[in-house]
């Protein structure tokens, strides 16, 4: 059954869209008043519908070349088109003849904020939020500019009175919470999002959100309740579904974990994503068998589903099939270089990550190391990626790339004794004992052990090294 593309829209709208496409659209001429062609541009805005939007525009500009609205569309569809020196050009005529215009001076932000003038961008928002206007959206503008400035305070204060004002919008919900994320600031998110959801409790996004900040604190419980609410407010919120499914595999609760991302499939158009999340839940509780057939399910959906073949890869090498894992590895590999150089940039770790491993076991330590390298290279390696990275290198005694790549790793987690630990044992293996002496305070005694045993009696190291945990 076709959308109706003016579910979310008034009668007037529809009316006159429905006219303009009639007549204008077609090729003949009617009159439109500027408040309506404001409405029928704003539709096509909003729809992202760029034809006919970029036709309202010309026909508006025909009618009404001197109005100040008409020429802030043509401003908002340049700035749509990053053309934003002319889009200045055109807001500061009108900024000179309308200098306490508040829509002109938003538009002008918008546009500063897009070319890196944070400051100014500033400053023009300040002066739009004087007439208390769609403070939401202005407030959530400003946030963004003070995050491009590192002035993370100051954007949070933006965005948190953007959330509480009377016109905020949904994506500022999602940016609150990703800036506290990215900060740390996991209680600081959880409670000004608690008192959102108080006064906004049909906001899906707010109980989303609230959960995925009781996520980062482990608060388990209440992290599975926010996301239900989410649930009851949207059926149909998958996000919710799949982030309710973590919560309670966080739990221990795996057959839970699994119908919770099962019942997502009757509400997405990706239901390889939901075998493959279902497989993934198995194959880390080493049920292979039972992982390979909703992998298996993945790949009837999309067969080109290159992260489902890497899935099934890893379960065989598990199973100490390697015949079936290297086969699937190289379809992974396949697939993922035809997507990489069609559209998709700096390639899919997880990936290159479980082809390595297989790579490895099978003695092909060039290959191995190759798509590593591929997947360091990406942006979206996780921790444990690394990690497996850095094991690798030791494994293969390639001290001179693992030194320099764990001191990298460090700086990103600084507390991650996992990475100490193979330093020491690293710098050891090289003869480097007073490098190897100033990390010993912060390695994982019991690993070093296993890595490095004769570190544990060195003369000169076995004493410094931590009993803790041995």
């Amino acid at each position: 059954m076709k959308k109706d593309r003016f579910k979310d829209y008034d009668d007037e709208v529809r009316d006159l869209v429905l006219d303009f496409e009639q007549t204008v659209l077609n090729g003949e001429s009617q009159f439109f008043d500027a408040d309506e062609l404001e409405i029928i541009i704003d539709y096509y805005f909003e729809v992202n519908d760029e034809k006919p939007l970029e036709k309202a525009v010309e026909y508006a500009e025909y009618l009404y070349p001197e109005n100040t609205q008409v020429r802030l569309r043509r401003a908002h569809l340049m700035i749509s088109h990053q053309q934003f020196s002319q889009a200045l050009e055109v807001l500061m005529r009108l900024r000179e003849r309308e200098p306490e215009n508040t829509d002109i001076a938003y538009s002008l932000g918008v546009a500063l904020g897009a070319v890196g003038e944070s400051k100014k961008a500033i400053e023009y928002f300040e002066e739009a939020a004087s007439d208390g206007w769609m403070l939401g959206r202005i407030y959530s503008n400003m946030a963004e500019e003070y995050y491009k400035l590192k002035e993370y305070d100051e954007a949070l204060k933006c965005y948190c009175s953007a959330l509480f004002s009377d016109s905020f919008d949904d994506y500022t919900i999602y940016n609150y919470y990703d800036v506290c994320n990215e900060l740390g600031r996991f209680e600081e998110a959880a409670d000004t999002l608690k008192k959102f959801v108080d006064q906004n409790p049909y906001s899906k996004e707010g109980w989303y959100c609230l959960g995925c900040a009781r996520r980062d604190l482990t608060l388990y419980e209440l992290a599975a309740d926010a996301f239900e609410y989410a649930i009851a407010i949207d059926k149909t919120f998958v996000d919710a579904y799949v982030m309710l499914s973590q919560v309670q595999d966080l739990q221990g609760n795996l057959g839970e974990a699994v119908t919770t991302m099962l019942r997502a499939l009757e509400f997405t158009d990706h239901k390889d994503r939901i075998y493959r999340t279902v497989g993934s839940l198995y194959a880390r509780e080493m049920n292979l068998d039972t992982a390979i057939v909703y992998f298996k399910k993945a790949l009837e959906e999309n067969p080109a589903d290159a992260d489902a073949f890497a899935a099934m890869a890893v379960c065989y090498l598990q199973m100490d099939d390697l015949t079936n894992a290297l086969s699937f590895a190289k379809i992974a590999l396949n697939i993922e270089s035809a997507l990489h150089e069609e559209y998709r940039e700096g390639g899919n770790p997880d990936v290159y990550c479980s082809a390595a491993m297989v790579y490895d076991a099978s003695g092909n330590y060039e290959k191995a190391s190759e798509c590593f390298d591929k997947m360091i290279a990406t942006e979206y390696s996780s921790e444990q990626q690394y990690q497996l990275y850095v094991q690798f290198l030791y494994n293969h005694k390639v001290y001179d790339i693992l030194i320099p790549f764990a001191n990298e790793s460090l700086d990103v987690y600084p507390h991650d004794r996992f990475y100490s630990t193979y330093l020491a044992a690293s710098y050891f293996y090289t003869n480097r004992y007073n490098k190897a002496r100033q990390v010993l305070p912060d390695v994982i005694p019991a690993m070093l052990a296993e890595l490095c045993p004769e570190i544990m009696t060195h003369p000169l190291l076995g004493p410094l090294v931590p009993e803790e945990s041995m």
